[in-house]
């Protein structure tokens, strides 16, 4: 015990003596360590989603999928009539459990402030029995009981009510009040169901059309789950269910290629292109690559640390020479560095969990996520005990290892640090950071310059000067006579005529509800054109509805032909294509007045038209994914979408003109609008994070590196220091022996870029696969990041160095 006790006083000695190099060891440790905590515990999060609610390995969410498009056309929803006919009929399901997405559209108020919230569900006691929700005050079963009422979270209820008592409160939903009837816990972060509004299914006996979406087999508005009973069989479950489904689909749907299947709650994280509005999705790719990274980024520190431990070996060689020649074993010497290096990674250990309590909020806004530092929750306790053993292990051993078997008179007549200088293992790390960070480099500079290529491609959208706004119609207008068409037509040509009054805004466009930088709404589209053989199958493309404004106003680019007139009857009935359009159909020149017969959404009956103009392809949808095929025709029914174009400067004024426009035609309805920039950041939000990511790694390895190489220039200053003091009385300048300490290093950073540039290429070309438009991967970007390694080198190297060539020579002479 009294060992014990002197181990951890020599060791508290040690490193109080030496505690600005100390500090330079922890700071960059607990970085490094605060960086990997942050990432593992998300990709923990990540890999964990939805395990945790009651017998989740056997509940599936039921949806259609496209055997032969192999995508889910309805993003994983149900009909609402499909819930009591799979009930009744199959006996392998243990339970159900339904929740309708539609509030979204719906307009909330609280307090006379109206405002739309996406993030609620429509449910019955079956979604709350089957899903695992924490009552915090109020009663399930007053919601149970009592139409008219909501759940909501705890956050959620003092987001809307603040420090009131909230199951007092009254919250209106389109007019309708609606009671408080219980606030349950916060939706944990690995929960797909991140929606902290829980609206009572009396919602359906509110108004007819609601009502009516109830009895549709057409309409897909419901999240079905299934919970099947212990052993039962999955493939014969979805068997009956695409039975029930096929024998009840709409005339519409009668010969579609769909089939119903059923997907793992567990499973449902990771399945794209299901529910991609609904719930956060994962991607697999992206936990593997930032793991790897946070643990590479730990061995980077780790290498640092031993660097920066050997090259204060020069600082105690007498010291443990006497405490070797006076009795010390190897074991004691071993033991005694292993302690000094606990204590380090401890207060490591402590200021690392005080970094990732200070930076998680910004994390979890990054992120999107709410992940929570809970050291009493046994999954992050072990993450971060492993984290800890894992960088004391690489830390502690090779020290340990080299002081406890250097020899006693080598020690003493300070013969060590030459052999230190030339160990190749450690040049081998420190080669290995270095390679880490050209790596991480070619990384910034590629996905910032796809960027750049990006924004490129899209800057003809004017995207902060172009916002788009939708004015919802009347509740219960329809189009149910030429009466109402005419009403409608009276009312969107009216707002666009209003909208078109204030000076600040320079034009305006109606148009079908989408957005010219995410417009991804292909359909099946069956046209006949004429001299050309009938295709056997439908093309799928992109129907745009607009007005006579749409290309100007988008920048649309006419490669030949002209674009639509108002005053032309007939161009109610022609198309305007794209060039992808062209090359799909198997149009040959000359395209502009091909005609055309396809079934008309107006009526259902055909109609001849031509086609009047080609434009240039643009992308309408991420650079992910190839152009479309698209056809644009005059808005059939009068869009009530509208593309606002401001003059520059004058944002503010449109934006205020445009709200009162939209409070005369529609004061039901909370004003609502985003401008295609944000549009923008929303489509490419993935791809920056990853910009983000490579950024906060490749700075942090380029510290780390720097600390290792300044370790490994410690070492061989001190090895060299009476060469350095000789050189310096013959007549050497600074040049001269910062040339003489720096090219050993130089050729490290030389050979990193050799094996770097490989492995970078390799992974950067990989990335840039994900995207149908690309750059090319150029030799000025493997040099760009070449001379900042360098750069990040020479300073490093001349820190150290400058020190030692300035150094009076004297002082180097004398000692021992």
């Amino acid at each position: 015990m009294t060992m014990v006790k002197n181990y951890f006083k020599i060791a508290f000695r040690y490193l109080w003596q030496t505690k600005i190099s100390s500090t330079i060891h922890l700071v960059g440790l607990s970085i490094a360590m605060a960086a990997a905590i942050l990432i593992l515990l998300w990709s923990q999060n990540e890999l964990r989603f939805d395990n945790y609610y009651p017998d989740a390995d056997r509940i599936y969410l039921r949806a259609d999928y496209d055997t032969i498009k192999a995508e889910y056309p309805f993003s994983g929803t149900s009909q609402y009539p499909a819930f009591e006919a799979i009930q009744e009929k199959i006996p392998e399901i243990e339970q159900m459990a339904m929740a309708g997405i539609n509030v979204g559209r719906k307009v909330l108020e609280i307090n006379g402030h109206q405002f739309k919230e996406p993030n609620a569900l429509i449910v019955g006691k079956d979604w709350i029995d089957m899903f695992d929700y924490k009552v915090h005050q109020g009663n399930m079963d007053f919601f149970f009981n009592n139409p008219r009422s909501v759940i909501l979270t705890r956050s959620k209820a003092a987001n809307y009510f603040g420090d009131l008592p909230t199951l007092q409160q009254t919250l209106y939903i389109d007019s309708i009040p609606y009671t408080i009837a219980a606030i349950i816990e916060d939706i944990p972060a690995n929960a797909s169901f991140q929606q902290d509004v829980l609206v009572s299914n009396s919602f359906y006996n509110e108004r007819k059309e609601d009502s009516d979406d109830t009895k549709s087999w057409g309409i897909f508005s419901q999240l079905m789950f299934i919970k099947l009973y212990q052993g039962a069989s999955v493939e014969e479950a979805e068997k009956k269910i695409a039975e029930i489904i096929a024998n009840n689909r709409p005339a519409w749907m009668a010969n579609s290629p769909r089939r119903s299947k059923l997907v793992a709650l567990t499973d449902l994280h990771f399945e794209t292109g299901l529910l991609d509005q609904i719930i956060p999705h994962g991607n697999t790719l992206n936990i593997w690559v930032f793991s790897i990274l946070a643990i590479l980024l730990l061995g980077v520190a780790s290498v640092n640390f031993v660097n920066l431990s050997i090259a204060r070996i020069g600082t105690r060689l007498k010291e443990i020479g006497i405490r070797k020649i006076v009795g010390a074993s190897k074991h004691h010497l071993f033991v005694q560095v292993m302690v000094e290096t606990f204590l380090s990674i401890i207060m490591a250990a402590g200021i690392t969990l005080l970094l990732v309590l200070l930076v998680l909020p910004e994390f979890n806004a990054f992120a999107e996520r709410n992940l929570v530092l809970n050291l009493m929750n046994p999954h992050v306790l072990l993450l971060i005990l492993g984290i800890v053993v894992l960088v004391f292990i690489m830390t502690g051993l090779y020290p340990a290892m080299v002081l406890a078997t250097l020899k006693p008179i080598g020690l003493l007549k300070n013969q060590v640090m030459a052999g230190l200088s030339r160990q190749g293992f450690r040049k081998a790390l420190v080669t290995g950071q270095l390679v880490f960070t050209v790596v991480l480099l070619v990384g910034i500079v590629t996905i910032h310059y796809q960027f750049a290529y990006i924004q490129q491609q899209t800057d003809n959208y004017q995207k902060e000067q172009v916002f788009r706004l939708h004015v919802p119609l009347p509740l219960g207008f329809g189009f149910g006579d030429e009466e109402a068409k005419e009403r409608h037509w009276t009312r969107v040509n009216s707002i666009k005529t209003n909208l078109l009054a204030s000076n600040a805004i320079q034009s305006v466009s109606q148009v079908n509800g989408t957005s010219i930088v995410d417009d991804n709404r292909k359909q099946p589209v069956d046209i006949a054109w004429s001299g050309y053989p009938k295709s056997q199958e439908p093309v799928d493309a992109v129907m745009i509805w607009a007005d006579e404004d749409y290309a100007e106003l988008a920048n649309l680019t006419m490669v030949s032909g002209r674009w639509f007139e108002s005053e032309n009857e007939a161009d109610r009935f022609n198309f305007v294509i794209n060039e992808t359009a062209v090359k799909i159909f198997g149009l040959e020149e000359p395209v502009v007045g091909t005609s055309f017969s396809t079934i008309s959404y107006r009526t259902g009956s055909e109609e001849m038209g031509s086609i009047i103009g080609i434009v240039k392809d643009y992308h309408h949808k991420s650079l992910h994914e190839k152009i479309d095929p698209v056809v644009f025709s005059l808005d059939p029914y009068g869009g009530s979408s509208y593309l606002v174009k401001v003059n520059a400067g004058n944002a503010t004024q449109a934006l205020d003109h445009a709200k009162k426009v939209w409070n005369d035609f529609s004061p039901e309805h909370p004003f609502e609008y985003s401008f295609l920039d944000e549009e923008f950041d929303r489509l490419y939000k993935e791809d920056r994070r990853a910009l983000t990511i490579s950024m906060t790694f490749g700075g942090l390895s380029i510290l780390l590196s720097s600390l290792g190489l300044l370790g490994m220039i410690s070492v061989s200053v001190q090895q060299r220091t009476k060469e350095i003091g000789i050189r310096k009385v013959m007549g050497a300048d600074v040049t001269v022996i910062l040339t003489l300490l720096g090219k050993d290093f130089i050729k490290l950073v030389l050979v990193a870029i050799i094996i770097a540039s490989p492995i970078a290429w390799y992974v950067m070309d990989r990335w840039l696969e994900n995207f149908a438009y690309r750059i090319d991967i150029d030799w000025w970007i493997f040099a760009v990041a070449g001379l900042v390694a360098m750069v990040i080198a020479l300073v490093t190297l001349s820190f150290q160095t400058i020190r030692a060539a300035v150094a009076n020579p004297v002082e180097a002479l004398r000692s021992e």
